[in-house]
């Protein structure tokens, strides 16, 4: 039997080898993130603190989810980052080494600034709660398996989970008296939710009268998996760097917006006790990125 090839067979066949072949292009680790449409800022985050790491990587976005499915997918190591609040499920998983935890504070403690979004036909009802035994005459929405949920029920707040949340669907339940108000971010809605829940729901507003306060911080999340340990070490390193070097400021200054003092001053504020944790699970070296207003 004659084994010998053709030179045109030859030559397809090495085509064929050479499609199996990785890519010089591709050499690049490729890692999956849990985030939103708010988080570029975070995403920019990320590639800033990987290159200091001495890891550039390519990040690709992992299906919205809930906590619990995206707890199981960092896990496994499907996904190997997520951008979400500690929580005491993460915290005790970081305990059990189960999870990883990077404690940079991606809002800078902004996160806990929360506003009530509210109906625009019911923005004076929130102008006469001044103390948190006003507030617990009202009901608070919360998106659902939300920590936040705990702390407004640990303060004896009426408190309802919503599943819809993500393009404002909570307005609807509003409009049937289900729930009153729904605090978030007051930075974040400023520079995205509104604008973005009032596409779909118009009707929808920013309280200018109340203020909800508490520690609450976006961290960042690691998987456990082996093939994460690279991609911990170089996170962990390039923060520090980052951090310690001015560049995590001027790129959130660069993407994200202050909100302006008279969008916070002369707010009733009402200070509410996270059972979780207090701003000290923030390290030390990561104190002075997080921003403190004044409130008149």
């Amino acid at each position: 039997m004659d084994t010998s090839f053709s030179p045109h067979r030859r030559s397809l066949l090495g085509l064929m080898a050479g499609a199996c072949l990785p890519s010089h292009a591709s050499t690049r680790p490729v890692y999956t993130v849990q985030t939103e449409p708010s988080l570029s800022h975070c995403i920019a985050l990320l590639h800033a603190a990987l290159k200091a790491g001495g890891l550039p990587a390519d990040l690709v976005d992992a299906p919205h989810a809930t906590e619990q499915r995206n707890l199981h997918e960092i896990t496994a190591g499907r996904t190997h980052i997520n951008l979400l609040p500690a929580s005491p499920t993460r915290l005790k998983r970081v305990q059990e080494g189960r999870l990883r935890m990077i404690p940079v504070p991606l809002e800078r403690g902004l996160l806990g600034w929360r506003t009530p979004f509210v109906l625009q036909s019911h923005e004076a009802r929130l102008s006469s709660i001044r103390t948190l035994d006003d507030l617990r005459t009202l009901t608070i929405g919360q998106g659902s398996s939300w920590w936040d949920v705990e702390i407004y029920r640990t303060a004896g707040i009426t408190t309802r989970e919503v599943q819809g949340w993500r393009n404002g669907e909570f307005a609807e339940q509003m409009q049937t008296g289900v729930i009153d108000l729904f605090p978030m971010g007051l930075e974040e809605s400023l520079n995205y939710f509104l604008p973005h829940f009032r596409q779909r729901y118009p009707q929808l507003a920013l309280d200018q009268f109340l203020m909800l306060k508490y520690p609450w911080y976006r961290f960042v999340w690691v998987s456990p998996h082996p093939s994460a340990d690279t991609l911990y070490l170089a996170l962990q390193k390039g923060f520090d760097i980052i951090c310690e070097n001015g560049e995590f400021e001027s790129i959130w200054n660069r993407m994200r917006q202050t909100p302006p003092a008279d969008t916070w001053q002369k707010r009733t504020v009402i200070s509410l006790e996270n059972p979780f944790y207090s701003p000290d699970i923030v390290p030390q070296r990561y104190q002075h990125l997080l921003l403190h207003p004044h409130l008149s």
